[in-house]
C-alpha cells in the first residue's frame, strides 16, 4: 500500500512539473476563432449596448455586427483591402485599400485595439498563465481614462473601456466567449465568399440596381470609421494614420 501510494505521489509530482511547463505556454491557434463581443456605451444614466462579432481567418479579419459585415484581407504588401457585406441582402461592396479613409492598421482589424495605442498604456498587472495570461493596461490622455484587459497569448480584448469624464460617457467592449473552432471559421467566410458583390468604383454605373440604388441614396457607400476601435483609434492619435 505504501509504495502504491508513494508510486503516486511520484506521479503526481511528475504530472505538476510537466503541467508547470505547459503553463507558460498557450497551443491554442489563434489564427481561426470567432469571438463575440458586447459593445456597452453609457451616457449619464442612459445604456444602449449592441454585438460585435470578431472572427479571425488567418490572413483575414471580419468585424460582424447586425446589419453588417466588415471583412479586411491582409495583402503581401501589407495593404489592407477591405469588403463591407450587408448581411440580409447578401451582397457586398469591394474597396481597394486607396478608396479607404479611416485606420489602415492591421492590428486594429485583428484584435480591436491599435498596438500604438497598446505601446503608450502603462502596465498595472498581469494575471493568469499560458493562455489565460490577461495583462492589465491603463493610459489616460485629456478626459479620456482607457482600461485594457488583453489575452497575451492570444493576442485577444477580454474588455476593453474608454472613460469622458467630460461628457460623461464610459464605452465598454467586454468579450462573451470565444471558439477556436477552424472548421466552422472558415465556412463562415466561404459563405461570405459566395455573396454578390460590387467594387466601389463600379456604383455609379449600377444605379438601376435597387440594391446599389438604395445603398447610394442611404450614403452607405462612404467607408467611413466603423465602430469602436476606429473612433477611439483615431482619438488617441490625434487623427493621424499609421
Amino acid at each position: 500500500m505504501k509504495t502504491a501510494l508513494s508510486l503516486l505521489a511520484t506521479m503526481l509530482v511528475a504530472t505538476l512539473t510537466s503541467a508547470s511547463a505547459v503553463a507558460t505556454q498557450c497551443n491554442l491557434n489563434s489564427q481561426y476563432l470567432k469571438a463575440d463581443y458586447t459593445i456597452t456605451n453609457t451616457h449619464k444614466n442612459k445604456q444602449s449596448s449592441k454585438v460585435l462579432t470578431l472572427w479571425r481567418n488567418n490572413q483575414q479579419v471580419a468585424h460582424q455586427s447586425d446589419v453588417t459585415t466588415e471583412l479586411w484581407q491582409h495583402l503581401a504588401n501589407k495593404q489592407i483591402r477591405p469588403i463591407r457585406y450587408f448581411n440580409a441582402q447578401q451582397r457586398g461592396i469591394e474597396y481597394q485599400p486607396s478608396e479607404v479613409r479611416g485606420v489602415q492598421n492591421w492590428s486594429a482589424k485583428n484584435q480591436l485595439v491599435d498596438n500604438h495605442l497598446i505601446k503608450k498604456m502603462t502596465l498595472t498587472k498581469t494575471q493568469g498563465t499560458g493562455c489565460d495570461e490577461v495583462k492589465n493596461y491603463t493610459y489616460q490622455e485629456g478626459e479620456n481614462t482607457y482600461t485594457l484587459a488583453f489575452y497575451s497569448q492570444t493576442q485577444l480584448v477580454k474588455s476593453f473601456s474608454v472613460n469622458n469624464t467630460k461628457n460623461q460617457t464610459i464605452t465598454l467592449l467586454s468579450l462573451n466567449n470565444v471558439s477556436y473552432n477552424k472548421q466552422q471559421v472558415t465556412s463562415q467566410f466561404a459563405q461570405w465568399d459566395r455573396f454578390q458583390t460590387t467594387d466601389y468604383a463600379d456604383i455609379g454605373d449600377n444605379e438601376n440596381d435597387p440594391f446599389l440604388a438604395k445603398m447610394i441614396n442611404l450614403g452607405f457607400i462612404e467607408h467611413g470609421a466603423t465602430g469602436f476601435y476606429n473612433q477611439q483609434g483615431e482619438a488617441i492619435q490625434g487623427g493621424h494614420h499609421h
